[in-house]
Order: structure tokens, then sequence, then C-alpha cells
């Protein structure tokens, strides 16, 4: 039975593949905040890869749908709701064609306790797991075969009131999830099992030891596996690891951006890993642009790219010709022209207009 890396691989080619096929059809996922907003919930959009046109195809109505996730395996789609209550905590969407509805919504029972602000989603093959901010907590949701939710079936909470998970990723070799913790400034390194229980045996990964706080956001893996790239919130710093069985070491640490806005958010590798990309907010507000050294790994800034208000999260497109960014305040989806030469951006011009976006997600048209 083929691994869950290699599962995800190989859908990830094939998307690239049929995009390239199809005369690069894909579809785009936003999810949005929508409490005090124009926003209405998870919008889906076709996109063309050449041109970078969009058209809005419809929207699923939801709360806070603020992180948006596809099934590898198609036509599903999952979302966290970000709420402090609990009333929704993770939903499942049908995407099909031009098309997307809402499948299920399940709560995080006791989420005033420990599941508040859902706020990322992992798809582990049985399962998602969020990152619980507020909460300080990761919980964990089976799947069934028809892409429903169902009710929570794990839960680990860490220091109340000083934790605040952020991310999980999986790690290259398919046998960890490594949660960020913005709060204990750390990262956690769970053992991953099978099925609807994934998060197996947890020790500390990651400690950061400087005298001002970091606060881990995002971390992404190098295609090859050998190197992991963390953005933190709080100092605005850039940590690079190598990694190899689990552990991570790290080999470099420096200042994604001078702003000290110090709401550093999201982070990404151009799908040829040449390029690493980082959104920054609350001040001089931009995207911060590295070319990555192939051997070593270490990164060195080129470039920075000033946005719209709030950039949150972003998205290359698969072929690596374009970068679209979410840009909160601005109400708006910013698309930039990425030089396949130097990495740097540049506005093409064309947006994208919808309530609070804070996520965007590529997925190939069914």
């Amino acid at each position: 039975m083929l691994n869950l890396k290699s599962t995800l691989f190989s859908v990830t080619l094939s998307l690239a593949l049929a995009a390239s096929a199809q005369g690069q059809a894909l579809r785009l996922l936003v999810g949005t905040y929508t409490e005090g907003t124009p926003a209405e919930g998870v919008y889906l959009y076709s996109f063309d890869g050449a041109t970078a046109e969009t058209a809005l195809l419809g929207v699923a109505p939801s709360g806070n749908p603020s992180f948006v996730i596809p099934d590898p395996r198609g036509g599903i789609a999952y979302a966290v709701n970000e709420y402090s209550d609990g009333r929704e905590a993770v939903s499942s969407y049908e995407v099909r064609g031009d098309s997307i509805q809402l499948l299920s919504s399940v709560p995080i029972p006791g989420a005033e306790v420990d599941g508040a602000d859902p706020c990322n989603l992992l798809f582990t093959g049985g399962a998602l797991v969020t990152a619980n901010y507020t909460g300080g907590s990761v919980t964990a949701f089976p799947i069934a075969g028809d892409g429903q939710v169902g009710a929570m079936s794990q839960s680990f909470s860490s220091a109340a009131g000083i934790s605040h998970m952020h991310c999980a990723v999986l790690s290259p070799d398919g046998r960890y999830i490594f949660v960020t913790d913005l709060g204990r400034d750390n990262i956690l390194r769970f053992v991953r099992e099978e099925g609807e229980k994934p998060l197996g045996e947890s020790s500390v990964a990651w400690q950061s030891t400087a005298e001002e706080p970091f606060g881990p956001r995002h971390m992404v893996f190098s295609a090859d596996g050998r190197y992991a790239y963390l953005l933190c919130e709080l100092g605005d710093k850039l940590v690079v690891f190598s990694y190899a069985d689990g552990l991570l070491s790290p080999i470099q640490t420096l200042t994604a951006y001078d702003g000290e806005g110090h709401g550093s958010a999201d982070i990404h590798l151009s799908p040829d890993g040449r390029f690493l990309y980082t959104s920054h907010r609350l001040k001089e507000d931009g995207i911060a642009i590295f070319c990555v050294d192939p051997v070593s790994g270490v990164v060195r800034r080129i470039g920075y790219q000033p946005t719209g208000r709030h950039p949150r999260n972003f998205a290359v497109s698969p072929g690596g010709k374009f970068l679209l960014c979410a840009c909160r305040d601005e109400n708006a989806i910013e698309i930039y022209a990425i030089d396949p030469d130097t990495g740097l951006l540049s506005l093409t011009g064309k947006t994208i207009s919808v309530g609070a976006p804070v996520c965007v997600q590529f997925v190939s048209a069914r």
C-alpha cells in the first residue's frame, strides 16, 4: 500500500499535469471571515493558470471558514469554523465542477475550555487535525468515505492560557505531525498513527531560547524533505532547519522583514523550490522574497513586494507563474506575476473582490 507521502506526491503531480493537459483549468477555494464582513462562506472560483483570469462559480454559506483545504483524493474540501464558543469547528464541502455545497459540520466539545478558535487543518488520511489557537489544543476528527466529518476522536491540550497552536504539518516521510505553538515558542512533534486517532506520542521538537518571543506560526518542508522553514509571527523571524528522521536542527535564523509589524503570517516555497515567500502585516504590509540555496537549504532575502492591507494566507499557482495573496482588510485577493528567473513579484492588475479573504487554495478542476 502506498504511504501518505507517496499518495500526496502523486496527487500533487497529477494536479500539475492535469492543469497542463487541460489548458491550465484550475479551481480556487477561498476561506473568509464572515462576522461583520460582506463575506458569506467558502467561495469557489475558476482560475486560468496561463492568464490568471478568474470567475466566481459558487459559494457555500458557512460561519468564519478562515482556513480551507482540499481533500487530496478530490471532490471534497474542509474548513475550520473559527469560533471561540465551539458552535461549529470543522465543516466539509462537496466540490464538483462549478459547484460547492456544505456536507457536514461538527463542533469541538468543550471548546470554550481548550478548543477555542480552530485556525488550521491538516489532512492525515483517515482524519483531520485542527490547531486551535485560543484553546491551545490539537484535535482530530474522523473522515467518512463520503467526505463527511465525524465527531471529535482525539484531543491534546498543552499549557492552558499559554499555548496558542497555529498550524499542523506532516513530515516528508509521513511518520510525524509537527505543530507550531506560538504561545510556548516551540514546535511539538507527534508520532503519526493510522486511522481516526492520528496523534501518537508527543515531544518538543524545537524550543526557542531567544529572550524576545519568536511566536512560531507556519512552517513548510522542502520538496526533497531535507529542510524545513518556520515563519515566526511575533519576532518576524525565519528559521531554517535541516530535517532527518523526525529531528529538526536549526541551521539559520534571520529577520524575515524589517517592518517590525510582529504579524508575520504565511510561508510557501515555489513549486521548483528555488524561491521562498513570506507574508507580513500590521506594518509595511507585504511579501518578502528569498532565494533558496539548493545544496545547503539556507536562504537569502532578495526582495519585498508591498501588498494591500493585512495580507494573510497566499498561494503559488501549480505552474509557479502567479502568486495570489488574500488581503483581508482590502476585501481582495491580489494576483502577482512571478518572474521565472528572479522570483520577484509584479502586479498583474487583476484582483478578486471578496469580503475578508484569509485563505486561498488551488484545486484541480473535476
